[in-house]
């Protein structure tokens, strides 16, 4: 699993690059019953070079789908990656 999506990052000189169709995915996840921390990793391409580590947090439906799915439910609603599609 994982989401296609293009995205804007800023590097170290304050510049905007654009990145097209870049694939992204949930790389790790911590946490317990009240908060999940997902790491998330961006790459140019499916097995392409990395060109970010992302972050956010959600709270887990304990009732719900399992948490990878769950964290990538979160990743589509975080505005940073809203308008993402499944792979």
């Amino acid at each position: 699993m994982a989401l296609i999506k293009n995205i804007s990052l800023i590097d170290n000189f304050g510049d905007e690059k654009q990145f097209a169709n870049c694939y992204i995915k949930v790389h790790s996840l911590t946490g317990n019953k009240n908060q999940m921390r997902v790491s998330i990793a961006i790459y140019r391409e499916k097995n392409g070079q990395n060109i970010s580590n992302q972050e956010i947090i959600f709270s887990p439906d304990l009732s719900g789908s399992n948490f990878i799915e769950q964290a990538y439910n979160a990743m589509k609603n975080d505005q940073r990656f809203a308008g993402a599609t499944d792979v």
